[in-house]
């Protein structure tokens, strides 16, 4: 990019790897808001306005990073942390619904930076802290009046760097999120996450040398991924500094609003409130869609591996969080 670029009503949409370093790839939001259940979705929406799709900017991670320092963004208020397929997109839709939040759901780039050590050598955790308070900020500038506020739902192998990002964001509250974990078995099971499958997480992380995950199960690295996780919200929460708590699928059920609302010590007027009401009763991934509880359908599709296995790995530290949930039960 030659001499100084308004970066005003542009964010960050992707971060990549480009001679030897880290470039950055903006996107034209304009007022578009991050209201879709993923990240990625409101940057499709807006690639398909001609604008978007033929304008773009490319600038280095140092200027993104000086930009910080002058524009630092809105104040980030939460982070939601989760197992997977247990209800954090519903959390994340429901601070989504009012207007003075920016919310953050599974942010590409927000992954480009917390993993940046696997693809450039020599990246310490404090140039990773400084990246991702730059990318956040940059992704967190308020473009409409009312916004006051940033939320980060991160991905579920991003409890792997819980304390990281508590380093990064000291003080900020966060929830870790689970669910009975023949349940989350069965959702992976026809449709699997990408952190399910071998190579995205380097198998150190999972206690696993590499020469074992060759010729696993796929269910069996799916276990061992999903109790890896656990264990990190676990251990994070039982090491916390700040305000934290564990959450239950079951609970979102009937009070995922309160408490939502509760923890984050969100004030509601009696028409958020209402609305909020209304949120938690429509499919969280596909709004247009009426909530339908899908426990006895997994129960009873899941396969009997699927099932041992997921007793076998996940469901010990499963059970720790519910004892410490329960200890924490007012």
């Amino acid at each position: 990019m030659s001499g100084p670029v308004s970066l005003d009503g542009w964010v960050p949409g992707r971060i990549y790897e480009a001679e030897g370093g880290l470039r950055v790839d903006w996107c034209h939001l304009g007022t578009r808001r991050f209201t879709d259940p993923f990240f990625d979705q409101t940057l499709e929406r807006r690639l398909g306005h001609p604008f978007a799709l033929l304008f773009r900017h490319q600038t280095s991670l140092e200027t993104l990073v000086e930009r910080h320092a002058a524009r630092p963004g809105l104040p980030v208020r939460g982070l939601v942390f989760h197992m997977s397929r247990c209800g954090s997109t519903l959390v994340a839709q429901l601070l989504a619904a009012l207007p003075r939040h920016i919310v953050l759901s599974e942010a590409g780039p927000v992954d480009a930076v917390l993993r940046a050590h696997l693809r450039v050598p020599g990246v310490t955790d404090e140039q990773r802290i400084e990246w991702l308070r730059a990318v956040v900020g940059a992704l967190g500038q308020r473009r409409h009046p009312e916004e006051e506020a940033v939320f980060l739902k991160l991905d579920a192998w991003h409890a792997l760097e819980l304390p990281l990002l508590q380093r990064a964001f000291p003080g900020v509250p966060w929830l870790f999120l689970y669910r009975d974990p023949v349940e989350v078995m069965a959702s992976h099971q026809n449709h699997r996450g990408a952190h399910m499958l071998p190579g995205m997480l380097e198998p150190a992380r999972l206690g696993l040398e590499p020469v074992a995950v060759e010729g696993m199960p796929l269910e069996e690295f799916g276990a061992r991924v999903l109790a890896r996780i656990c264990e990190a919200g676990l251990r994070g929460y039982r090491e916390r500094q700040g305000p934290a708590r564990l959450v239950n699928y079951t609970q979102l059920q009937t009070d995922a609003a309160a408490i939502v609302t509760d923890f984050f010590g969100l004030k509601l007027t009696a028409e958020e409130a209402g609305h909020l009401r209304a949120v938690a009763e429509r499919d969280a991934k596909n709004p247009v869609l009426t909530f339908e509880d899908d426990t006895e359908t997994k129960a009873r599709r899941v396969t009997t591996l699927s099932r041992e296995l997921a007793e076998r790995w996940i469901r010990p530290v499963h059970d720790a969080l519910e004892d410490e949930r329960l200890r924490a039960r007012p």
